[in-house]
């Protein structure tokens, strides 16, 4: 039972990742200009480029950040932000992924399983709700030592540093 204690700690991980929101990563766009541009509608359709346009442009503000959550949240962050931004086009300046390895313990622990009973019921239960054969029987809790374990594993990064523009 204790070998499989993981699952759900891994489930409410799964779960805390799904509750991040683009909208948290508005922290991270730094206009660069003192004016103001209304926001696109959420269904605009704004092209991220990787060079510059060959039309004229001029840069309206910054986005930069580091996630935990994979390459498509951070593109849609940026579009996220585009949008509120009033952007007509993103320019990726960078994008990249990497791994950090880390390292953890798990300390051993001591859980206790029952033993004993009456042995004509198999064990620590007798099934019945009391009087003869049925009910909490003599016995015990015997230790059992699980050992601890060390291991390695990697956290993943993607960056992205965009530029947000707009057409003269």
């Amino acid at each position: 039972m204790k070998r499989h204690a993981w699952i759900p700690v891994a489930a409410a991980l799964l779960l805390l990742q799904a509750c991040a929101s683009v909208s948290s990563t508005a922290v991270f766009y730094q206009p660069i200009t003192a004016n103001y541009y209304p926001p696109k509608p959420p269904n605009a359709i704004i092209p991220i480029l990787n060079a510059a346009p060959s039309r004229p442009y001029f840069e309206i503000g910054r986005f930069a950040f580091q996630t935990t959550l994979g390459y498509p949240f951070a593109i849609n962050s940026v579009l996220y932000n585009a949008h509120r931004a009033g952007a007509d086009a993103v320019i990726v300046k960078n994008c990249q992924s990497w791994s950090v390895p880390y390292s953890y313990v798990v300390p051993p622990m001591v859980g206790y399983v029952p033993v004993g009973g009456y042995s004509g019921y198999g064990g620590w239960y007798g099934g019945r709700c009391g009087g003869w054969g049925g009910g909490w029987y003599g016995g015990g809790l015997a230790p059992v030592v699980y050992p601890g374990y060390a291991g390695y594993s990697y956290q993943n990064f993607t960056g992205i540093e965009a530029r947000m523009i707009i057409y003269k």
